[in-house]
């Protein structure tokens, strides 16, 4: 069960959130549940939940916008060594749809650069799509003039993998999309 006020996990019986101290239920009133989970204001307490879950990373950033319900976003490389330039950027949209009970998540991995690439370095991909989602890894470390520029290692499915078990623990349905415009209003 979760709070319905702030989303985190409640054990059958109490009677106040430990988090945010929302009463749960009235005494001898069981709360309002549909499959074991908490109703009220159901999408706020979903969102509520999976920004918690990602506050555990700080690396992410997490806003709520008026595009979509979630945006998510890292820099995991933003590199310039005179010569050339190198960014990557994690980023990732989420809509709670609530007829349905359906979030759907897109995500992107995307680079950028100029100029002259990185004088010595490596960069290994592993990974595995499923043609709506991708799973693996990328680790990259370069050199440039004045020493390390670029050091990062990506779990594609991370990010998605800890909303997906949010949304799930929540009673709702998760679906990728390989289109933004998916996740968005």
């Amino acid at each position: 069960m979760f709070c319905s006020q702030c989303g985190n996990k409640v054990n059958p019986g109490d009677h106040f959130c430990g988090q945010c101290g929302t009463q749960l239920a009235a005494p001898g009133q069981p709360a309002p549940a549909v499959d074991g989970h908490i109703r009220a204001n159901d999408k706020e307490s979903l969102l509520n939940a999976i920004e918690q879950a990602l506050a555990a990373y700080p690396q992410l950033a997490v806003e709520r916008t008026g595009k979509s319900d979630l945006e998510i976003k890292s820099v995991l490389a933003d590199a310039n060594w005179g010569v050339g330039k190198k960014k990557v950027e994690y980023s990732a949209s989420l809509l709670a749809k609530e007829t349905g009970r359906t979030v759907v998540f897109w995500e992107m991995l995307k680079e950028t650069g100029a100029g002259m690439g990185i004088f010595g370095g490596f960069k290994i991909e592993k990974y595995k799509s499923d043609g709506r989602t991708r799973s693996g890894t990328v680790r990259e470390a370069g050199f440039g003039p004045g020493g390390e520029i670029i050091d990062y290692n990506w779990d594609y499915a991370q990010t998605r993998s800890i909303v997906e078990d949010v949304v799930k623990a929540n009673g709702w349905k998760f679906t990728t999309s390989l289109l933004k415009s998916k996740a968005r209003y």
